[in-house]
């Protein structure tokens, strides 16, 4: 082999590389429908929810989500939102600020005017994975717990 056949080969491989090394370093984005559920919190309660993320810019989102709070050892039992929110993206990390637009239900239904004064809304801090099919951080809003966000796969038919 010749130093002719022989650095271009070596040219190819390395362009190659670093191909392939900066995809592997490029965050995939969370636009999508999710699923999403929090651990336990005190009194035995929990959010999980549905949110769909749209981008709006680059590493800028919005999106929408309705969200179940409930617990087993306190009222209310249950409390339905829909809220609105804006999602940024830092590399794997995404921050998502929610604002409450409507409390759609609680359970037991006397404490309705209350949740409507005093729900507040539901933030995120996860990390998305390489595959961009799991969000894995922290659920904050008067308490905090760890959260777990899966992506929904689009059914083809």
């Amino acid at each position: 082999m010749t130093w002719r056949t022989t650095i271009p080969c070596i040219v190819a491989a390395t362009l190659a590389l670093q191909s392939a090394d900066a995809q592997m370093k490029k965050a995939p984005t969370p636009v999508g429908s999710w699923g999403f559920k929090t651990k336990p919190m005190g009194y035995g309660c929990t959010l999980d929810g549905d949110m769909t993320i749209t981008q709006t810019a680059d590493k800028a989102y919005k999106c929408t989500f309705k969200a179940v709070w409930a617990c087993t050892l306190r009222l209310p039992k249950a409390v339905h939102t829909e809220q609105s929110c804006v999602a940024m993206q830092t590399g794997y990390d995404v921050t998502i600020t929610s604002h409450v637009d409507k409390i759609a239900n609680v359970e037991p239904a006397d404490m309705l005017d209350l949740m409507r004064e005093r729900y507040a809304a539901d933030h995120f801090s996860v990390k998305i994975n390489w595959r961009g099919d799991e969000m894995d951080g922290m659920f904050k809003s008067y308490g905090q717990a760890p959260v777990k966000f899966r992506k929904r796969l689009d059914l083809v038919g």
